[in-house]
């Protein structure tokens, strides 16, 4: 009996350790230090989270749920961690995942600008039409695998500033 009541202790310490952080009001997934990211739009672009600790949510596109161990989708989870996209599998589903970098989206812009025979810059709100609502500067929708986003105007700002600083 001593022996079982030993190994049931060890069992319930094992488990609760395993799950305390999920039971501590903590957000499940990856945790950064404080200080991991240099600006609110790199925390975003990793994290899915802004400096007030707001969670930054799907507001529409794909059905996504949560990942594996209760993590959630970032931009770097499909753009990688340089932007860059690239070829890779998720939820069974391969997807083609566009360089987001700012150069790469202004350049694709002015090569759509060339056959449109129109001048208009890639900014800000080009930028929101994407995120927000998962559409191209022409209206034409976004590939299904990207997710909409719901988040503040200084937050897509931030992002924002954070793509235009990646080389």
């Amino acid at each position: 009996m001593k022996g079982f009541l030993v190994c049931l202790l060890f069992v319930s310490v094992l488990l609760a350790a395993c799950t305390a952080p999920f039971g501590l009001g903590q957000q499940p997934g990856v945790t950064w230090a404080p200080g991991s990211f240099d600006s609110n739009g790199e925390r975003i672009y990793f994290a899915a989270v802004n400096d007030q600790d707001e969670r930054i949510r799907y507001s529409g596109g794909p059905d996504l749920g949560g990942m594996m161990m209760g993590g959630y989708l970032t931009c770097a989870s499909c753009h990688g961690p340089d932007a860059r996209g690239g070829v890779h599998v998720m939820h069974m589903e391969t997807m083609d995942a566009p360089d987001i970098r700012w150069s790469a989206l202004a350049a694709h812009e002015e090569e759509e600008e060339i056959h449109q025979d129109e001048h208009e810059d890639y900014d800000l709100e080009t930028f929101r039409l994407a995120v927000v609502e998962g559409r191209h500067p022409d209206g034409e929708p976004l590939s299904s695998d990207m997710p909409r986003w719901r988040m503040e105007d200084q937050d897509l700002a931030d992002l924002a500033e954070y793509l235009q600083s990646l080389p």
